[in-house]
């Protein structure tokens, strides 16, 4: 199943336009076509977005699907807004996608040094979580990634360049607090677990899904609002040990000690699509990060 370019932006128009008649307006087509690729859309998906009526209402799944195609259309206006830059001039391009811990500890640094040596680059930079930087490089949405490298990287070119431990967490404010420093195995099943990222059940094997050893998962991309929700004693989370040490509402987390999951240790680097040309901005940010880490010595 794919989600086309038309049907899109279609739906965006009808929601943008709060009417049938007026998205047909404003996309030179007639009423009853944007009412066909709806409807079309809506049986593709085996589901309803609209509620029509007076005011249109968007369901939970048309607010998602809003959600994307905002995303989609908006990075390709992007896309032919810097093709047009170029075509004006010779300045090289950098979409980099990197996840938070990069993005609160290394970024800042990275990218003044970056600046020093690339004035002539159009820099775009992404905060993603972890797991969706590989998405974002496999849809071309970005050219280098810096995060955690995943099970299976067989598609990219990896560089690596420091490990890291996350450490799973609670804060004295839950409320199950004593119950999970002692017996965490029993306890978590009462807990909600917070993470940057929800897997699809059906990628990985029963075994290996962490989230069936918690009550529920909650979803949340950012790490500020993460910690802040674990340090109120909503939930437990991984937390980079790196972030334990310095966040002052992290350096009153416990550990969830005596689980085969309570640290995760894993490799982080910069990591592009296998067989991408690289440009010359590309090839100094490389560059850049192996003597960057390899001066932290982390």
């Amino acid at each position: 199943m794919r989600l086309e370019h038309a049907e899109l932006k279609t739906f965006q128009a009808v929601i943008e336009a709060n009417g049938f008649n007026r998205a047909a307006e404003r996309l030179h087509v007639t009423q009853s076509a944007v009412s066909q690729t709806i409807a079309s859309l809506e049986a593709k998906l085996d589901v309803v977005l609209i509620k029509r009526g007076r005011q249109l209402k968007l369901t939970d799944a048309g607010r998602r699907l809003l959600d994307h195609a905002n995303a989609m259309l908006q990075q390709e206006q992007q896309t032919i807004e810097d093709i047009n830059q170029l075509k004006r001039s010779e300045r090289h391009t950098l979409n980099l996608a990197i996840n938070s811990t990069i993005n609160r500890f290394y970024a800042p640094q990275l990218l003044s040094k970056f600046s020093k040596l690339r004035d002539d680059t159009l820099v775009k930079v992404t905060e993603l979580p972890s797991r969706n930087l590989i998405y974002a490089i496999l849809s071309g949405q970005a050219d280098l990634a810096i995060g955690p490298f995943q099970k299976y990287m067989d598609a990219f070119t990896t560089v690596p360049l420091y490990r890291e431990n996350r450490h799973l967490v609670v804060s004295p404010k839950h409320p199950l607090f004593a119950e999970v420093c002692k017996a965490p195995n029993k306890s978590l099943r009462d807990c909600i677990l917070i993470t940057s990222f929800l897997d699809t059940p059906e990628l990985r094997p029963s075994q290996q899904r962490i989230r069936d050893r918690f009550h529920g998962v909650w979803e949340i991309s950012s790490l500020s609002l993460r910690i802040h929700l674990v340090e109120q004693g909503l939930g437990v989370s991984f937390i980079d040990s790196k972030l334990l040490q310095e966040h002052p509402l992290c350096s009153a987390f416990a550990l969830i000690e005596g689980l085969p999951f309570s640290t995760i240790e894993r490799q982080v680097g910069l990591y592009y699509k296998v067989g991408r040309h690289l440009n010359p901005a590309h090839e100094t940010l490389i560059s850049l990060c192996r003597d960057f880490w390899k001066r932290k010595g982390v």
